[in-house]
């Protein structure tokens, strides 16, 4: 229960909300938490959902769509946003640049809704957990590659207008120096707009989790048993990589095991297989039949002759006793 409603590091310590970048339909803001975090929180710190669509409305802005960044499913349940809002997640790693897998995915989301949404001006909320490295970089990038802007005016643009800079040095070094990210062929994801999440599961109590590039499916259950939460001097770290025989688009299957098939019987003892020896093809199993006249109980062959008269020696013992 602590660690599900334990506050994101740092959290109070930044704004929750920046402006509209000009000239764009961006606006970015730290993760908004739901009402299980407000009691560990101040009322003049308190930032949900709810909170989020207020403030926007007071800079007379409408929100049309949320990107989530954040690598965790346990801050908001999308679910119970407004059905006019949409909402895609992309499961993006903290403290490293993300992969161009990531970058096609959030290029493409956007020019999906700008596509679906020309006639108006509804604006698209991105969001990590605070607000300023992923989405920085991500924003910033699409700035870079799509609208031809100059790194250091994009980072420029995306620091005055959020209200606090960019830290991770690696994410300033390769907009200003990386290579553009660009790609063929920019086509929208051919899915719906559907507020659930894609990707790979992860564990709720992780944040920084190294899982490489992202899939359409979830890990096996036998990659989530290592998402076990880790505290040390330099955070919670990442689990320990699957074996390589698992694998992250489709369960592992074990090859069918053929079963010797039983006919339908009347109880459970006749569904057992009895030992019969058949001359030239030796010790065979064949399901139990129904005790024939002559024959022992259940099934069982006579084994002598003299056990009808055992059995009578028997019951009159107990009678004795």
């Amino acid at each position: 229960m602590g660690n599900k409603n334990k506050l994101p590091d740092r959290w109070t310590d930044y704004l929750p909300l920046g402006r509209r970048i000009p000239g764009t339909r961006f606006i970015a803001f730290k993760v908004p938490l739901q009402k299980s975090f407000e009691y560990r929180l101040a009322p003049n710190e308190r930032f949900s959902p709810e909170d989020l669509l207020n403030q926007v409305r007071e800079q007379r802005e409408e929100l049309g769509l949320i990107i989530d960044l954040t690598y965790t499913t346990r801050y908001y349940a999308p679910e119970k946003l407004p059905d006019t809002l949409k909402y895609c997640k992309i499961l993006t790693v903290g403290h490293e640049v993300p992969d161009n897998e990531t970058i096609h995915q959030f290029k493409s989301v956007v020019k999906k809704f700008l596509m679906e949404n020309q006639h108006n001006d509804k604006l698209i909320g991105v969001h990590c957990t605070h607000g300023l490295n992923r989405t920085g970089y991500l924003v910033c990038r699409y700035l870079i590659d799509v609208e031809g802007m100059d790194p250091n005016k994009a980072i420029e643009l995306f620091n005055s207008n959020r209200g606090h800079s960019i830290e991770r040095k690696n994410y300033i070094e390769d907009l200003r120096r990386g290579p553009k990210r660009r790609h063929v062929s920019m086509a929208p994801p051919p899915c719906s707009w559907i507020k659930e999440r894609s990707g790979p599961t992860p564990h709720p109590d992780f944040e920084i989790i190294d899982c490489g590039p992202q899939f359409p499916q979830p890990f096996p259950w036998q990659a989530q048993r290592h998402f076990a939460p880790k505290r040390g001097r330099g955070g919670q770290s990442p689990p320990r990589p699957p074996h390589h025989w698992q694998s992250f688009t489709t369960h592992y299957q074990a090859p069918p095991v053929p079963s010797p098939q039983f006919p339908a019987a009347a109880s459970f003892i006749q569904q057992r297989p009895s030992p019969s020896f058949i001359p030239d093809y030796g010790l065979q199993y064949s399901p139990y039949q129904q005790p024939s006249q002559g024959c022992g109980g259940f099934g069982f062959p006579r084994q002598n002759s003299y056990g009808p008269l055992q059995q009578g020696r028997h019951r009159k013992r107990r009678r004795k006793r």
